[in-house]
């Protein structure tokens, strides 16, 4: 039972910023070379397209936090 766990742990995580980066390079390779038909090349770029939201989310994240950091730094050189 802890394996099936620790496996829907895996599975439910977000994906890492470069996980996400990398999915979208293989996709874009994939694409560009031609080794794919066109019905597959619009998968790919369809899920490029989630790819691209996902990592755009954690971005916008990542500079909130940033403020929120700066913010915090400004307000407590004031004391």
């Amino acid at each position: 039972m802890t394996e099936k766990t620790s496996k829907s742990n895996k599975t439910d995580r977000e994906p890492r910023y470069e996980e996400l980066i990398d999915q979208l390079e293989t996709i874009v390779d994939r694409i560009e070379s031609g080794e794919i038909g066109l019905e597959e090349s619009i998968k790919g770029y369809e899920e490029g397209i989630k790819l691209i939201k996902q990592a755009r989310t954690i971005l916008d994240r990542a500079q909130q936090r940033i403020i929120e950091l700066n913010a915090d730094e400004l307000d407590g050189s004031k004391e």
